[in-house]
């Protein structure tokens, strides 16, 4: 047993699963705080204020991964000026263990020169873009003052929190992702718990806001001195802009941005376009099956994203074998929690929300069934390109550009039928006959040769229980 303690402690996917265990407790244990005591106007407000500071932070999504990838090339032994273009061919005699530490302090000065800067910008524009989404939700509020305080609290410490980010992409880079996770476990139940404690005293949506923000800051603070603890020749680089390290930065960032937008972004986004144009009960319910989905995306990556800094040191040292090897493993075991959470969501949901007598009623089970379906395809084809971007070849805004823009069309066209419908249908067709296809292609190019035979091998099984969980949740009424 002590034994057994001892891995998973140092587990990067444990402990990943152990921090996104925190966030399904901020739904298990939070939400249903939040559903009994808000209205649905009050929930669909604070579901958006949520909605757009994760939009805030797109940006940081695109960042880290290039970072994460840079300081992995950089203890395998690259030189800046290597790193724009990896060819798999000419991997091996690159590497040179001295560069090491130069490497990293020119990749980590960077970051710490890029990531305060990036953060204004986006505030600013955060600023405007989010009080017009908002405006509509919160004028709907019979106190809106607050709302609005909130909404500026939220503004105040925005900036803080993308800047963090930088800290929390060089603990990934330097492979430092299990003791990074294991004080997220610990920040994140003293977050949640200090949120239940404020609303059972009787706080209303400023003070469990604020709460949540301030949390948000010390997260910042501890990764902050994590880092320095942990990787004091890395943390003590000088604060300055690197030319080799942008150039080979600029490219894949700009590309992933471009395709975090039109992934993560446009998810996001459905909420705030669906508060302009249907009722707050149906919003409330749509944001409420969306948050819950996208924690069970969530929780499913760490078995495959936890390896991509070792799989990036894999690639640079010129072993695709063994890249394989692991990205397999990691897909199989991140499809079955996916489909297995998916399933328990579709079935305890409903019946919790009934069990709390919750104001906010769940999805219909045919919408929340296709929303699951769409977020699957979507993470077959997220791994696959985060596979084949490990060549630093990102081509994330073509995948996810052409397949946002799909969505949003066929999203903005079937509302006034469909109604809830339109998003997870518009997403389910996106994602299915384009966005799958075009990571499978280039991932089969780069890594993969026997592509239906790996993917039969990691997805046929999960994707079974997800059909038959789905639809026993649809069309068996012992389930409702």
């Amino acid at each position: 047993m002590r034994a057994l303690w001892w891995r998973l402690w140092h587990s990067p996917t444990f402990t990943t699963w152990g921090s996104l265990g925190v966030r399904l407790a901020s739904v298990v244990l939070l939400l249903p705080f939040v559903l009994v005591r808000f209205a649905p106007e009050e929930v669909a407000v604070w579901q958006l204020i949520t909605a757009m500071f994760m939009l805030g932070l797109v940006l940081e999504y695109a960042l880290a991964p290039t970072f994460t990838r840079l300081l992995s090339y950089a203890r395998a032994g690259l030189a800046p000026v290597q790193m724009a273009a990896l060819a798999p061919s000419a991997l091996g005699p690159q590497a040179d263990k001295t560069h090491v530490d130069a490497s990293l302090q020119a990749v980590f000065g960077t970051m710490r020169w890029l990531y305060p800067r990036l953060a204004v910008g986006v505030t600013l524009l955060l600023a405007v873009l989010g009080t017009w989404g908002l405006a509509i939700p919160i004028g709907q509020l019979p106190h809106p003052r607050e709302a609005w305080i909130a909404w500026a609290l939220v503004l105040a410490t925005f900036p803080f929190a993308l800047w963090g980010g930088c800290y929390s992409a060089a603990l990934q880079g330097m492979d430092s992702i299990a003791p990074a996770r294991r004080w997220e476990i610990a920040f994140g139940a003293l977050q949640v718990g200090s949120c239940v404690t404020v609303l059972w005293l009787g706080g209303g949506l400023l003070q469990l806001i604020a709460t949540y923000q301030a949390w948000a800051l010390l997260s910042v603070v501890r990764n902050r001195s994590l880092l320095g603890r942990l990787h004091a020749h890395v943390a003590s680089a000088s604060v300055q802009s690197n030319p080799a390290v942008l150039t080979a930065a600029q490219g894949p960032t700009w590309r992933s941005l471009v395709g975090v937008l039109f992934s993560h972004g446009v998810i996001q986004f459905s909420g705030i376009y669906y508060a302009q144009v249907l009722p707050a009960a149906e919003v409330a319910s749509f944001l409420l099956g969306l948050r819950l989905i996208m924690i069970v995306s969530q929780f499913s990556q760490a078995p495959f994203y936890t390896k991509l800094p070792n799989m990036a040191q894999l690639h640079a040292a010129g072993q695709p074998a063994a890249v394989l090897q692991a990205a397999a493993s990691g897909m199989r075991r991140a499809h079955w929690v996916f489909s297995a959470c998916a399933v328990l969501a579709a079935v305890a949901a409903p019946w919790l929300l009934e069990l709390l007598h919750s104001r906010t009623s769940f999805l219909p089970a045919p919408v929340f069934a296709l929303l699951a379906l769409a977020f699957w395809l979507e993470r077959v084809g997220a791994m696959h390109i985060q596979l084949y971007s490990l060549t630093n070849h990102v081509l994330w805004h073509i995948a996810n550009g052409v397949t946002g823009t799909a969505v949003c069309v066929v999203t903005v066209m079937l509302v006034p039928t469909l109604g809830l419908m339109a998003f997870p249908l518009a997403m389910a067709l996106a994602y299915l006959g384009f966005y799958c296809p075009f990571a499978l292609i280039h991932s089969r190019r780069a890594f993969v040769p026997k592509l239906w035979r790996f993917e039969r091998g990691v997805s046929a099984g999960p994707l079974a229980l997800l059909l038959v969980g789905l639809g026993a949740g649809i069309f068996l009424p012992f389930v409702h």
